[in-house]
């Protein structure tokens, strides 16, 4: 069953989104319209929910406005493969193809609210650039960038390097939409989910995670992370922030 978000968090979530969705300019004025009646039918998922299935057709995107999803493959024997994580102000289910699939599927990793936003693939497909249209694309190609990160991870970092990497992306990510306060961030997921994504048991990566803490890197607390000397994090991860986030 859906629930329904209290009215103050809809106006929040609503404001959160068109700020998104206005982020490289001002919305024209039908495609604001057409933006507010879609925020409008905001929608509401429990954790565990799969907002996308591996297969189905990439022809109903939207918005994720609260709450953290992946996209990810499950094995026959149950192994997880996590491929990216989504975050609010991501796109999903975009597409630049009328006749795309979705090549893994999205799961909602905590409570989810998200909008549907079928003009963002429809600016994608055609019509005219707008501020709308290049807000899309920087969704994609974000989407891409992440992925590139997650091949560079798995493929020739150690576990350290692979942990701090990650770690960076979403302190970045989280901050250009300003969830990051006081450098620390809240990570609403178990080391389970975590070592799904970096290809580690969960012992590796809790071992990893207390190195971390004894080098005096990372410090947390519950579900909160605050990361120690970012200058230092990048280097020893070779990280580099994509320019688009700004």
């Amino acid at each position: 069953m859906r629930a329904k978000p209290l009215q103050v968090d809809l106006n929040r979530l609503r404001d959160f989104g068109l700020r998104v969705l206005a982020r490289c300019g001002a919305l024209e004025e039908e495609e604001e319209r057409l933006a507010r009646a879609a925020l409008a039918d905001m929608q509401c998922h429990s954790a565990g929910y799969e907002l996308i299935a591996e297969g189905e057709p990439l022809n109903r995107s939207s918005l994720l406005l609260e709450g953290w999803a992946v996209r990810q493959r499950v094995l026959s024997d149950g192994r997880r493969q996590i491929f990216s994580f989504v975050l609010p102000g991501d796109g999903l289910g975009l597409c630049a193809r009328s006749d795309g699939v979705a090549l893994q599927s999205t799961l909602a990793l905590t409570p989810v609210t998200v909008a549907p936003m079928p003009l963002l693939n429809q600016r994608l497909q055609s019509g005219p650039k707008t501020a709308l249209s290049e807000a899309a694309w920087d969704m994609v190609s974000l989407e891409e960038s992440f992925l590139t990160n997650q091949v560079l991870r798995l493929g020739r970092q150690s576990a350290y390097e692979r942990l701090i990497h990650l770690l960076l992306e979403f302190h970045d990510r989280l901050k250009a939409r300003g969830a990051v306060e006081q450098g620390s961030f809240v990570m609403p997921f178990t080391q389970e989910v975590m070592s799904d994504a970096l290809g580690l048991s969960t012992v590796h990566t809790n071992r990893t995670l207390q190195q971390l803490r004894r080098d005096g890197l990372i410090h947390t607390h519950a579900a909160t992370v605050r990361l120690g000397d970012l200058g230092l994090l990048a280097e020893i991860a070779d990280y580099h922030p994509s320019p688009r986030l700004g």
